[in-house]
């Protein structure tokens, strides 16, 4: 026994004399846990994604970094919480997100002089600064920093070759260096949105293009321009020049707005459809933005309201035979004197019209991508016990993502997996990128009469009732007037909609749902399928419906919504419908 508390002793004071030791396992320990979800999110695609996969991760890297600065653990982890940023970067394409990587590197570089990681940090934020924040100047004074303080480092040699190549950015003093270096640390004090600096060019209270945001692939492209104020517009297409090296060139002028600070340099983008985005101003109180392209197919622009943002959808198309597809929303007279290019001054004349042949038939049911409605700060309708439509949403999409994997064995994406905000026009966007056979959009109803119920399915067409326009814009967060505006618009986005399609998928969808939730639930009301102009499926192309599974508004709808169990039973009667649209459709075999 004696013997016993003699071992139990010396272990205890070995412990208190060695914090070191245990403090090291500990950190990494963590460390570790950082980096296998770090890997877990790199070696899925999907998960890639959604934005809040991104930030767990950076997260966990912070924790460790904040727990144990004063370990090598603590280094390591501040250079990945940078490099987890310059991913989501890659994906995002947000602007805030490269700089706040670049703010992240830079303070790892300072803090843990002594790391082997130390110069990787400052390459990679010279290399930010240069091609994505574009300040050439800054990313100079970065190289330079990484030379005279890493000098034993292994990025060296890279550092030296592009500070070679940017010798005509070198500051020219000690106070521009600490200018530029100033520029560098404070790039994480963009916000962690889309939205660039608040500073802008133009007089206070004038209008201002306030952020830029795209998503793009080889065959499809939809740019987002976010302006503080309604204004007018207009967008012109450019026919390629190939003896003057041209690509053909779409631009957007939008009247009596400035630049923020943020949006006057050119982003590559170089995808196989969308070279790059450069912007300027031709007149004082005039933005244009052009979009450089590899090819065009058609297009179309057009404005939503609350916020105020003008979309641009541009398909692709490799044929030598293109349709000129012009969509003038107001009648600006072109501009001249474009500080962006010469070219730009004027349309060459004698160009032809073009033609667009049709897309082949879809022949397999491939890829369907969900929509939850509404989220993080968008709750949507909510129930009188205090149910809400985004966690409902979210939930019955989740149940219906695996029971389209059950049923049909297709792959099935979902706009959001958590609860975070997504613009409408971010939703279709997600559906026409990942190149989708099908979108289904879930959302659950209300109404100021508590006594309405029932289920109904939407897809994009003009509205036929009072009704169906309410829906409409309570579902895209405008007002009714502003609804039946988005319809004169309509006439021009409707050519290439697929509006049979999306009607056969609605009723299928409509009549599927409804007997399956009659099968396990007493007094359902068919609402039928009914069409109007939503938001959520401007721009789709591919078969596309909205789909309100229930009354929030009604109690005893409320009640079901929020059961796991009517979650469950909606999401396999649409799952089943949709197989069943499928099948007809020759989209999968039968069995």
């Amino acid at each position: 026994m004696n013997m016993k508390r003699i071992v139990l002793f010396t272990l205890s004071l070995l412990w208190l004399l060695s914090p070191v030791t245990v403090f090291a396992e500990s950190s990494e320990q963590a460390y570790q846990k950082a980096r296998d979800a770090y890997y877990s999110l790199q070696d899925s695609s999907r998960k890639q994604m959604y934005r809040e996969n991104w930030e767990k991760v950076y997260d966990k890297f912070e924790s460790v970094y904040q727990r144990f600065p004063k370990t090598r653990r603590g280094a390591d982890s501040l250079y990945m919480c940078g490099k987890t940023m310059a991913g989501l970067y890659t994906v995002s394409r947000i602007k805030p997100d490269a700089q706040r990587s670049v703010d992240l590197f830079v303070q790892m570089a300072e803090t843990y002089p002594e790391s082997s990681l130390a110069d990787d940090a400052l390459l990679q934020a010279g290399k930010l600064m240069e091609e994505v924040v574009v300040d050439k100047s800054a990313a100079y004074v970065l190289y330079e920093q990484l030379v005279k303080t890493q000098s034993s480092g292994d990025m060296v040699g890279k550092a030296k070759r592009r500070l070679a190549a940017l010798a005509s950015y070198a500051p020219v003093d000690n106070a521009v260096v600490a200018k530029h270096l100033a520029v560098a640390k404070g790039a994480a004090g963009a916000p962690q949105s889309t939205i660039a600096n608040a500073t802008t060019k133009t007089p206070a209270g004038s209008r201002t293009l306030s952020s830029i945001r795209y998503w793009s692939n080889p065959g499809y492209t939809r740019i987002v321009l976010d302006v503080s104020s309604q204004t007018k517009f207009s967008a012109h297409y450019l026919v390629p020049e190939p003896s003057k090296g041209a690509p053909p060139r779409l631009y957007v002028d939008i009247e009596k707005t400035g630049l923020a600070e943020g949006l006057n340099e050119k982003t590559a983008v170089d995808d196989g459809l969308l070279r790059q985005i450069r912007t300027g101003s031709p007149q004082s109180d005039t933005v244009r933005v052009v979009l450089d392209l590899e090819s065009i197919g058609d297009y179309k622009v057009f404005p939503l309201s609350d916020p105020w943002r003008i979309v641009i959808d541009v398909a692709g198309d490799k044929s030598p035979e293109l349709k000129r597809r012009d969509s003038e929303i107001s009648s600006l007279p072109d501009s001249r004197g474009d500080a962006i290019a010469k070219v730009l001054n004027e349309t060459p004349k004698d160009q032809k019209p073009l033609h667009i042949p049709k897309a082949p038939a879809t022949s397999t049911l491939r890829r369907i991508v969900v929509d939850a409605g509404h989220g993080g700060k968008d709750p949507g309708a909510v129930g009188k016990s205090g149910t809400l439509e985004k966690d409902v949403t979210l939930q019955m999409a989740k149940a219906l993502s695996k029971e389209l994997t059950k049923q049909i064995g297709c792959e099935v994406i979902l706009t959001r997996s958590g609860d975070v905000y997504l613009p409408l026009e971010e939703r279709t966007a997600i559906a026409n990128k990942v190149g989708a056979d099908l979108f289904v959009s879930l959302h659950a109803n209300a109404n100021n009469n508590r006594k309405a119920y029932g289920i109904e399915t939407y897809y994009l067409n003009f509205s036929k009732n009072d009704k169906a326009a309410a829906v409409a814009a309570r579902e895209n967060g405008t007002s009714i007037k502003q609804v039946s505006d988005l319809e004169l618009i309509l006439f021009d986005l409707m050519a290439n909609s697929k509006i049979n399609e999306s009607s056969r998928l609605a009723t299928v969808i409509q009549e599927g749902l409804v007997k399956g939730i009659r099968k396990k639930y007493s007094d359902v009301r068919d609402l039928g399928v009914r069409q109007g102009p939503f938001y959520v499926l401007l721009g789709a192309t591919m078969p596309s419906v909205l789909v309100e599974t229930a009354f929030l508004s009604h109690p005893r709808e409320e009640k079901r919504l929020k059961s796991s169990a009517y979650q469950k039973t909606a999401a396999k009667a649409i799952a089943a419908a949709i197989k069943d649209y499928a099948v007809n459709n020759k989209l999968i075999a039968t069995r």
